[in-house]
């Protein structure tokens, strides 16, 4: 079973414009549909289109929460697992104008220790050789609750994959997670300095990730660390690109779809390079026929 879980998933609201947006003005839309969004979710839909089950969970409330489930219910393979809380799901407004696209995101609801509390005892049902994905930003005031929930996890022989907060994966390495995976804006923005992919991903692999990916800020390209060594996979090709929205996570899925088949590091991150680059050039996340359409453009370069 893989678990995905956003601790402040979002209803995404998609509006398209057929001129350039202009600020201070009237923009009227050509085209507005809803998503249920968030990284977790996003993990979730891919493994979906690949026919692989997994149970969403994490945090919903208020109004949108039913409009939210709805969304899902289209996804044959998602199983949602909700905890309900008080406060109300954010909608984030996603605007495009095909020559640029702008983010309005919303802050989120407010997490109480007793919602936190639920999550754990469903984390406490998965069984040895589960997958969890943490995906997504965390509450900074929940960073115990959420670390000392990862650990017991581990400890419990759960293959915890994370790809969230600093400070979270960097108390959790000690403990050898199955995956990590970043990005270059991520990882300076962090420790405060500009990244070396190959490098940095070598780092944290020998300080206790079992695999770690960091995919460039562009999406351009991404590099794995694990046992077998340091290996390179471009991301964008010579097409011009539809959107990045979601290759970062389309990445994570298709390690984890590739993986539980082939328990394979090398050959999942050249899976996992088709999703990303598949959802890159789609309007969504990446189908399935997609993504074998880049399977045969995949290649996978180990680095000195």
């Amino acid at each position: 079973m893989i678990c995905t879980c956003t601790m402040n998933p979002s209803l995404d609201y998609f509006m398209e414009y057929d001129k350039p947006l202009k600020a201070g003005a009237l923009n009227r839309s050509q085209l507005e549909y809803y998503e249920a969004g968030g990284k977790g979710i996003n993990v979730s839909i891919v493994l979906n289109n690949l026919q692989i089950p997994s149970r969403a969970t994490g945090f919903l409330g208020g109004f949108t929460k039913d409009f939210f489930i709805r969304l899902l219910q289209k996804y044959t393979y998602v199983q949602p697992n909700f905890t309900y809380i008080e406060g109300h799901t954010r909608i984030n407004v996603k605007l495009s104008d095909g020559a640029s696209s702008t983010d309005l995101n919303a802050a989120g609801p407010y997490i109480t220790y007793e919602d936190m509390a639920n999550l754990r005892e469903k984390v406490r049902r998965l069984d040895e050789g589960d997958y969890f994905v943490l995906a997504g930003n965390c509450p900074q005031y929940l960073s115990d609750e959420i670390v000392a929930m990862l650990k017991e996890a581990i400890n419990d022989g759960v293959k915890v994959c994370l790809d969230t907060n600093g400070d979270i994966v960097e108390r959790v390495l000690e403990d050898h997670p199955f995956l990590v995976k970043t990005t270059t804006g991520e990882m300076q923005d962090y420790y405060g300095k500009p990244c070396d992919p190959a490098k940095d991903a070598k780092e944290i692999h020998e300080r206790g990730a079992r695999a770690v990916m960091i995919m460039n800020s562009d999406c351009s390209s991404a590099v794995l660390a694990c046992d077998d060594g340091v290996y390179k996979a471009e991301i964008m090709h010579e097409e011009k690109t539809l959107t990045t929205f979601g290759s970062g996570d389309a990445l994570t899925a298709g390690y984890l779809m590739n993986y539980l088949r082939s328990r394979n590091c090398v050959d999942s991150f050249r899976f996992a390079s088709c999703c990303s680059s598949a959802t890159a050039y789609s309007k969504g996340l990446a189908t399935r026929e997609k993504i074998e359409s880049f399977y045969d453009k995949a290649v996978v370069k180990k680095l000195d």
